[in-house]
């Protein structure tokens, strides 16, 4: 899977005429036309997605002077990719993105060389739509419109042009500047001289003013002038004052509101404040006629409800749920109940009881599309939804198996998605010891052999398979490997060998001398004849711990081959580091070498890590390298979540090293 943007289509708004550039992009008809279908095809040759098996196209419609994304799915058909599209009536102007992967972060893309493929559209007459020029104005702006213009466009500014095509916006038959005021001061605050702007924008204002039937937008927009871009404090609070009188109750009075109170900063008045606002400005009525400003109750909600939790208040929590869409109650959930559950700070009956009533009140509302505001396709908001419902189910399970509501637990694992069901190890484990206490030996060997496929397998889980295994086959092991090893996906090890391919390196290391666990001192001299894993963590980096369970698998599988050594180094410490991290390797009861890291020349505890801050282009940790004849030849930072994952990668990593000739 590669990546890849957009191409380009050019209308010259002079005579409203399609240009087109040589490009991989044609649109059929070359004009596009509001309302009706037009045909996308794709040539991917020469691009970063010439070899891509999944190009998507992403579609940026400016309509009745707003915003909008959709996306389209291209099918390839003889080296091409082509897809239909019907445009909304209204559209105006029209801009495309081609990609593969996640539309935020592309795996792969093509962007025209950093110019983007866009076009106005013309109404079924062949004429110019209100709108259309001021788009394109606002496209060709880098710093307008945030990153849903940048996914699209990643322009040169061109001032001048723009305020041609702001001019000629004007000039459009039907186009009102007070339909869109915001975006016009904006994008002319942008590309006009200071002193310019002033006095065009204090005419525009004085003339705007005028008008008796002013819309809270329009007083809005001429607010943020006054205040912003001109300054005057004075007649800011003038237009203020009149928006309030004129409109007590609607979305921009909400807003002030919403200000003053997350202004407040006691937290006993900030939680009035924002049951205040709950009471002038139920959100019952915003979703009656909703504004694009959810986050106001997104930001009061989870101020409530950490109070709420904060002070124990467990039944004004719970009850507040039930006003929450999803993205709301999954993060209120996230932050309070989940965090409790891992850190320990809450009795788990309590937290189990909040769960039970917070849970199904969050999968009646997984298809609420209330992250799309978060995400520019529909697909990707809904595939987050559903991973953030996964996360909550587990930590839902996860108190279930504490506090013995074992049948419970195991009703809630078929809520999950088909990849949340076998892919978290941890969860996988949990769903093990539930079985085990139900006595539901029938389910056990199936789990365990899908969280194998799944590569999600922890030590504990390997023992069980083993066992069950031996059980099977007449109290023998004989032939678990091929069993074990027929389990596995070929499409996952294949994923996993290009991830490992990928992340091979050659880099020279520094020698080093470090004492171990007993005193003793290690250097790395003494390693010539082996290919040695390094892992570099500390008692502070949670990941690194959770990646210790998939170490010591990796120890376990090379514990009688001499030819691989495996060394954990303890880095960037305080205090006594010596003493925090042997006792805490030895007290889990992992059966590591364990290195301390030297102290550096700035009195930091991270003199071989530093030194290999060139490779890794960061300070993060956990991070594994292995080192064969002096050099680095892989590196890869972080940790996945699975420990049969890990070893996998690790392992495979050193059967290519081995392999080398």
């Amino acid at each position: 899977m590669r990546k890849q943007f957009f191409t380009a289509l050019f209308i010259l708004l002079s005579a409203l005429s399609y240009g087109q550039q040589q490009s991989r992009l044609k649109l059929s008809p070359a004009l596009p036309v509001a309302g009706r279908e037009i045909t996308l095809n794709y040539q991917a040759a020469g691009s970063d997605l010439e070899f891509s098996d999944a190009v998507k196209a992403a579609l940026l419609i400016y309509r009745d002077f707003e915003w909008q994304i959709d996306s389209i799915t291209l099918q390839q058909v003889k080296g091409s990719w082509s897809g239909k599209y019907t445009l909304p009536g209204g559209s105006a102007f029209m801009a495309v993105k081609l990609f593969q992967g996640n539309l935020g972060q592309p795996e792969a893309q093509d962007n025209q060389e950093g110019q983007g493929f866009y076009a106005q559209v013309v109404s079924a007459k062949g004429k110019k739509v209100p709108g259309s020029a001021l788009a394109e104005a606002a496209i060709l702006t880098p710093e307008y419109g945030g990153n849903r213009l940048r996914l699209f466009t990643q322009p040169a500014n061109n001032a001048i042009k723009v305020v041609e095509l702001l001019k000629k916006e004007q000039q459009i038959q039907g186009s009102n500047l007070r339909n869109y005021l915001a975006i016009y001061l904006d994008l002319e605050k942008r590309n006009l001289p200071d002193a310019e702007f002033k006095v065009l924008a204090s005419s525009i204002l004085n003339k705007v003013l005028q008008n008796k039937d002013l819309t809270e937008d329009e007083f809005a927009a001429i607010n943020r002038a006054y205040e912003v871009y001109l300054q005057d404090k004075d007649n800011a609070a003038k237009v203020a004052a009149r928006l309030k009188a004129t409109y007590p109750n609607g979305g921009q009075a909400r807003f002030m509101a919403f200000q003053q109170a997350s202004a407040v900063q006691n937290p006993a008045a900030h939680q009035k404040a924002a049951l205040q606002f709950l009471k002038d400005f139920p959100i019952s009525e915003w979703r009656k006629k909703p504004d694009g400003r959810g986050f106001m109750y997104y930001a009061i909600y989870r101020g409530i409800g950490a109070y709420y939790f904060d002070a124990k208040d467990y039944e004004n929590f719970g009850a507040m749920f039930s006003d929450l869409d999803f993205k709301t109650a999954n993060e209120v959930y996230r932050w309070n109940v989940m965090k409790a559950a891992m850190m320990k700070l809450a009795a788990p009956e309590i937290l189990f009881k909040l769960s039970q009533k917070i849970i199904p009140q969050l999968l009646e509302r997984q298809q609420d599309g209330s992250y799309h505001e978060d995400f520019n396709i529909k697909d990707e908001a809904q595939k987050n939804a559903d991973e953030q419902m996964d996360n909550r189910l587990f930590t839902h399970i996860f108190l279930a198996d504490v506090v013995g509501a074992d049948q419970e637990g195991k009703d809630y694992f078929p809520k999950l998605s088909a990849k949340g069901l076998y892919g978290n190890a941890e969860l996988n484990e949990i769903h093990l010891h539930i079985l085990e206490k139900l006595n539901d030996e029938k389910n056990i060997v199936p789990l365990l052999e899908m969280s194998v496929k799944s590569n999600a397998v922890t030590p504990v889980m390997f023992a069980k398979l083993k066992a069950e295994y031996s059980k099977g086959n007449n109290s023998s092991e004989k032939g678990y490997d091929k069993y074990l090893a027929s389990l596995k996906s070929p499409e996952e090890m294949a994923t996993l060998l290009k991830h490992v391919q990928e992340n091979m390196v050659n880099h020279p290391l520094i020698p080093f001398t470090l004492e171990d666990a007993d005193g003793n001192m290690v250097s790395s001299s003494s390693w010539k004849d082996k290919i040695v894993v390094i892992d570099f963590w500390a008692t502070w980096c949670r990941p690194c711990i959770m990646a210790f369970p998939g170490m010591q698998l990796l120890v376990d599988k090379y514990a009688k081959d001499p030819s691989v050594g495996i060394y954990m180094i303890g880095t960037m410490q305080n205090g006594d580091y010596k003493t925090k991290s042997v006792n805490y390797v030895r007290e889990s009861g992992f059966r590591f070498n364990l290195l301390h890291d030297a102290v550096s020349e700035n009195g930091e505890q991270n003199k071989v890590f530093r030194s290999l801050v060139p490779l890794f282009n960061s300070s993060g940790i956990p991070r594994k390298i292995i080192v064969k004849n002096g050099v680095v030849r892989y590196s890869s930072e972080g940790y996945s979540g699975s420990p049969s994952l890990l070893m996998d990668e690790l392992s495979m990593a050193i059967e290519l090293l081995r392999a080398e000739k």
